[in-house]
């Protein structure tokens, strides 16, 4: 769900959640840090602009106690490291306000041109600020666990190459990144070292969460593609599962052909094992997909029959009655 989703109105609150936990909805991943950096929940965070509602109405706080009420978690989604705006292929993005602010943490592409939405992920600085967010959530409100998105680098170009990434991996491995061309054992380095990147901030934060409240849930949206994100985009969400830094994972299996969308399921439960709990996400309306009511519950079906514990669906907004009414026949 995103914010535009809900309303100041706590009965406009009620109507949403008690449609969900009708038709058997048991949780919702409400974004509440966008792509731009912007928060709708009241931070103390003096560099962060917080979007809340025009009355002021903690939108968070009223989303949480109304779907409390009727049995429905809330897991507040944080977009991770993307700190700025998508103007398209091929054009410069834009900084959000945080990152306009500190521009010395952001990432650089090959050529030494800054990736202006991106935020380094191999900067302390960067780590802290992206970790306390959630920390400050975690402790002020009662959610249920949190979850995280764009945990990754960049997918519209090769990231980090400032001076800061090149001089720790050349004093790691004795070669800079940017003199990496060839696929060699020296790109696999490369690759393991961004993935390392992603994967220790995701476990310090497991730890974190942990010693703040217990029994918050940790979880991510990840890329449908592994292994290939492993190298294009440093995600290695199946190592996050074996290690146990997350207690679930909603891979974005956002897919128009219902074929690939089961060949795509099979790999993920083979790269997690039986154990790990996996929610499917069904593209009802994204940039990869647009799905009818019947393809919706035809790529639920799948997903069930390859092993998903659930399915979630992307996204609220584009779920009509019809697609409810449909989804009701999936059998438990």
């Amino acid at each position: 769900m995103h914010p535009a989703d809900l309303d100041e109105s706590r009965d406009r609150l009620k109507q949403v959640f008690s449609k969900l936990a009708k038709h058997g909805f048991s949780k919702v991943f409400l974004f509440v840090k966008n792509s731009d950096g912007t928060v709708i929940f009241r931070t103390r965070n003096p560099e962060i602009r917080s979007t809340m509602f025009s009355t002021g109405e903690d939108i968070l706080k009223n989303a949480i106690m109304v779907a409390h009420d009727l049995n429905v978690e809330v897991h507040p989604t944080f977009v991770v490291f993307c700190e700025g705006n998508w103007k398209g292929w091929g054009m410069p993005s834009e900084p959000g306000v945080w990152l306009s602010k500190n521009p010395s943490l952001v990432q650089y592409d090959r050529k030494g041109i800054p990736i202006m939405r991106w935020a380094d992920p191999a900067k302390t600085e960067v780590r802290r600020h992206e970790a306390e967010l959630m920390l400050e959530v975690v402790k002020n409100y009662d959610v249920d666990g949190i979850q995280l998105d764009y945990i990754r680098y960049p997918e519209e170009a090769e990231g980090c190459f400032c001076d800061h990434c090149r001089k720790t991996f050349r004093e790691l491995h004795g070669i800079d990144p940017k003199d990496i061309t060839q696929p060699d054992q020296n790109m696999s380095k490369w690759v393991q070292w961004r993935a390392l990147n992603i994967t220790s901030f995701v476990e310090e934060l497991r730890l974190e969460l942990r010693r703040e409240k217990a029994s918050v849930k940790l979880s991510a949206a990840v890329f449908k593609d592994y292994p290939r994100c492993l190298v294009t985009v440093a995600q290695d969400w199946p190592l996050w599962v074996k290690k146990g830094f997350l207690d679930f994972i909603c891979p974005m299996t956002y897919e128009y052909d219902s074929k690939v969308a089961r060949y795509l399921a099979r790999n993920h439960r083979a790269a997690v094992g039986g154990g790990a709990t996996i929610y499917e996400g069904v593209g009802k309306k994204s940039s990869q997909s647009i799905l009818s009511s019947v393809e919706v519950l035809e790529q639920a079906e799948i997903f069930k029959e390859e092993g998903a514990n659930g399915i979630t669906i992307f996204a609220y907004s584009s779920l009509t009655d019809d697609d409810l009414n449909t989804l009701d026949k999936l059998g438990d």
